[in-house]
This record gives structure tokens, sequence and C-alpha cells, in this order.
């Protein structure tokens, strides 16, 4: 205000001009004034008047036919120059309000909303942040203006953000993408949008919207499990109408086979017998088609066992006592193998409803996988226990066709064995029929899917856990005699 005021009045003395001249210069001095404030032009109006006043009287032009004139001419200059300052200042005033009005509109839109919203400049550096923003990572606006993106989130996330800022910079138009937010642990979807200046192409800033999508996420995850599992089951039902339609032959191909196998083994009996010169080659190869013809003869009788449907005959079993009977059977494999039986029955007599037959062969099964896979000196380890169904897994549920309802009492019992594992690639098909893992002519690959269907007929299920050279385990889920 001073420097105006000096040059304006330096002005006037050296330019030595009229005194209407000197009204130029008020109209600099209003327009230059006019801008910053009311008082600002009125204060360089009276400074004006003092000047021009004084530069009147020193003229003499207060004198004479022309003075009440010129003497006018000073309220009239400070009446210009109020009144030009109100219309202006009411403008002014006018304009504030309509852009204060217009920042609040857009700042309670920015504040309501459920999204993140922020600002940052060219280096990450927050410049602003909505309410939402600031309750998420627990901090005041005055706390994160100035720190850097990296200071809320993991390197992996600053590094993404960094090269979609770039990004930004580089095009000049908005991007988006997704990431997961290791603090927060939630997934969001993140638009960037360049921020430029008036009247240019310069970028100033960036603005981030991050919209939770959590809930999307998970529902893409789980929709696309579901279908995942309808093609399995899709499989499945494929697989089970190629088992029927093998079923439907088993009986008459199983004849077929058996009459040349009996031909074989008479056959070879009989050479055994007339041979005049036998040796040890001789008498080796004899038996070894022997036990070819007697395996023949095993798969065939688990094939047609597989493949009947046969009635069973439910009722109270006393699990633990049938445990005992089953490991009694093969007790010369468990002593030929010096393996251990470690048995933890939390009641001595829990009982289920069952075909005692068909769980035995079950427990067989079991039992002879275990040994089967461990060398000497080996362990299994049986547990027995009645448990409520807590978490929903293949069926067991709320769903109509579940075997278990959440809530529902179920005998679990856990066979665990010692021995080598199975592959993480192999174990979801060791239900298959046909799948073995053992060595050629030590299996069929139809035991365990022997297993799996009769557990199904006992409305129970049946999941393997396994860990490569550390050992497998069998969980069985079997409906109390309660049920």
């Amino acid at each position: 205000i001073f420097f105006h005021s000096v040059m304006i009045c330096l002005g006037m003395y050296l330019s030595n001009s009229g005194t209407d001249f000197y009204l130029v210069y008020f109209l600099i001095l209003g327009l230059s004034s006019m801008s910053i404030s009311l008082k600002y032009l009125m204060l360089n109006s009276i400074i004006f008047v003092l000047v021009y006043g004084w530069i009147l009287f020193q003229k003499g032009l207060f004198v004479g036919d022309m003075a009440i004139g010129y003497a006018l001419r000073l309220p009239f200059i400070i009446i210009i120059a109020l009144l030009f300052g109100y219309i202006v200042d009411i403008l002014i005033k006018d304009k504030s309000r309509s852009l204060k009005a217009s920042e609040e509109k857009y700042r309670s839109l920015v504040e309501s909303t459920d999204d993140s919203i922020y600002m940052v400049d060219r280096d990450c550096r927050y410049l602003s942040a909505n309410s939402k923003f600031l309750s998420e990572h627990g901090v005041t606006e005055t706390q994160i203006i100035g720190t850097n993106f990296s200071n809320f989130h993991s390197i992996k996330e600053t590094n993404e953000f960094t090269k979609n800022i770039d990004k930004v910079f580089k095009f000049h138009r908005a991007i988006q993408y997704e990431a997961y937010s290791e603090k927060l642990e939630k997934w969001v979807l993140r638009t960037l949008s360049p921020i430029q200046e008036p009247d240019s192409t310069k970028i100033k800033a960036i603005s981030v919207v991050s919209m939770d999508i959590t809930g999307r996420v998970q529902t893409e995850k789980k929709l696309k499990n579901t279908y995942n599992k309808l093609k399995e089951t899709q499989g499945q039902l494929i697989q089970n109408e190629k088992m029927a339609a093998v079923g439907r032959l088993a009986s008459g191909l199983a004849h077929q086979i058996r009459n040349p196998l009996e031909i074989i083994i008479m056959g070879v009996e009989f050479l055994g017998n007339t041979l005049p010169d036998k040796n040890s080659n001789s008498e080796m190869a004899i038996e070894k088609i022997k036990q070819a013809v007697k395996r023949t003869d095993q798969i065939i009788t688990d094939f047609l066992n597989f493949s009947r449907k046969s009635e069973l005959k439910f009722e109270p079993v006393n699990v633990c006592d049938l445990l005992n009977d089953t490991i009694t059977l093969i007790e010369h494999r468990i002593n030929l193998k010096k393996i251990k039986i470690e048995r933890n029955y939390y009641q001595e007599s829990m009982e289920v409803n069952a075909d005692k037959n068909m769980l035995q062969q079950v427990f067989m099964n079991l039992l002879n996988n275990g040994i089967d896979a461990m060398s000497e000196k080996g362990e299994i380890r049986i547990s027995v226990k009645a448990e409520k169904a807590m978490h929903m897994e293949d069926k067991i549920g709320y769903r109509e066709n579940d075997y278990f309802k959440i809530g529902d009492k179920m005998i679990v019992i856990e066979v665990e064995d010692t021995g080598k594992g199975i592959p993480e690639d192999v174990l979801p098909k060791v239900f298959e029929p046909f799948f073995t893992s053992k060595a050629t002519g030590k299996g069929t690959g139809l035991g365990l899917s022997l297993v799996h269907l009769i557990m199904d007929r006992h409305q129970g299920t049946i999941k393997v856990q396994s860990e490569v050279n550390k050992g497998t385990k069998f969980t069985l889920n079997l409906q109390p005699a309660s049920n």
C-alpha cells in the first residue's frame, strides 16, 4: 500500500500536468487496489485526496471563480471510490460465498462416502484425506499431511502404487487397479485420477478413490470354487455311469476270465507233477505262474465286491471292539514288521450304526495300507472319540443332502501311520478306482475306493491328510447308534 501510494504521488509531482490529468492517476490507483480489499482502496483514495488537495492549494485553485468546483472534487473522489469499492466488495463477497458453498458441497460429498479418498503428489506424499481414510488408519489429517504412502502400506503395495502413479503422470489419464491391503486385511479397487493446474495440462496432484471390494472378491472365489466342484461332480457322475456299466458286465466277464485261469492252473499243476527231471528254475517258473493266477483271481474277486451292490444290514456296532478284532486278524503282519499299535479309546464302549462286516473291511483296508507304507518298527495310532460337527466340510453343513448337520453328534475314528506319506499331487486321486501308488503287483487300486463307497453307504465321511516322509492320517466320521 505504501509503495503504490508513494509511486503515484511521485508521478503526480513529477508530471507537472494539469489538475484534470491527476484524475487519471486516481483511476489507476482504483484499478490497482479494488481487487484486493475495500480498505486498501479507501486508504489509497484518502492519500490521493490529500496529495491532490495540497497540489490544488499550491496552485491557488481554491481561490477565484472555480474554487468551489475544485473543492467539490475532493469529497466527490471519496464518494466515487467508496461507491465503486462497495460494489466490488459485494461482488467479491458474493463470489466467495458461492465458492465456499461449492467447496462445502464437495467436501460433504467426499466425507459422506464410504470409500477412502485422498490426494498425493508425484512422490506419493499425502496432501489431504477424508475422514474414512483417517479413521481406518487411526490418524488425524495434520499427522498424515506430508507423510509417504509407504508409511501405511507394505513394500509390495507401495511399489505397485508408485508404478501406477508414474503411469498417470506419463499418460495423463485415470487408472484403476485392484490390490490387497495387508494392514487393513481387505481387497480394494483404487482409481487414480490426475488433477491439472487451471489453464494448463501440467498435473499438480493425483486424487485416489479406494473402494472396498473384499465382498466381491470373496464371492468370486466362492463362485470359482463352486464351479470347480460342479465340474468335479460332473466328472464323478460320468465315472459313476462308467462304473455302473462295468458292474453290469462284471459277473459275465469274471466267469469268462476264470474259466481260462482254471485251465491254466490245472495245466501248471499237471506239468509240475509229470515233469521227470525238475530243477530249481522250472519249479520257480511254475510257482510264479501259480502266484500270477492267484493274483488275477484276487483282482476279479475285489472287482466283483466293488461293483456288486449288496444290501447292508445296519445294527449297533461297538467300534472299539471291532477295531480290536480287526487288529487281531492281521496281528501276524504287524508282528512281522515289528509295528507298534497305539490305541486311544476315549470311551471303551462307543457304538455306531453300521454293517459290521463292511465296516471291518474298511478298518482292514486302512490298517493294511498303513502296514504297507511303513518299513520295520513303524507306528500306527488309532483314536476313537465322540465329537459334534462344528465346521462345514464335504457332507457336513446345512445342505439338504449333508450326512451331518452342524451340531450333530458323530463318532470320529482316526487311523494314522508313520509311513512314507502320499505326495500332494497324488492325494486327490487316492479314492479313485484302479488308482494305486504301490509298486506293480502290490495293489489293485480298489481298496480305498471300496472304503469310500462303504463310508458313503453308511452316510459317513472319510478324509485323508498326508505329508511325505512323515505319514498319513485317515479320519472317519460315522453315525452314532443313537441316530
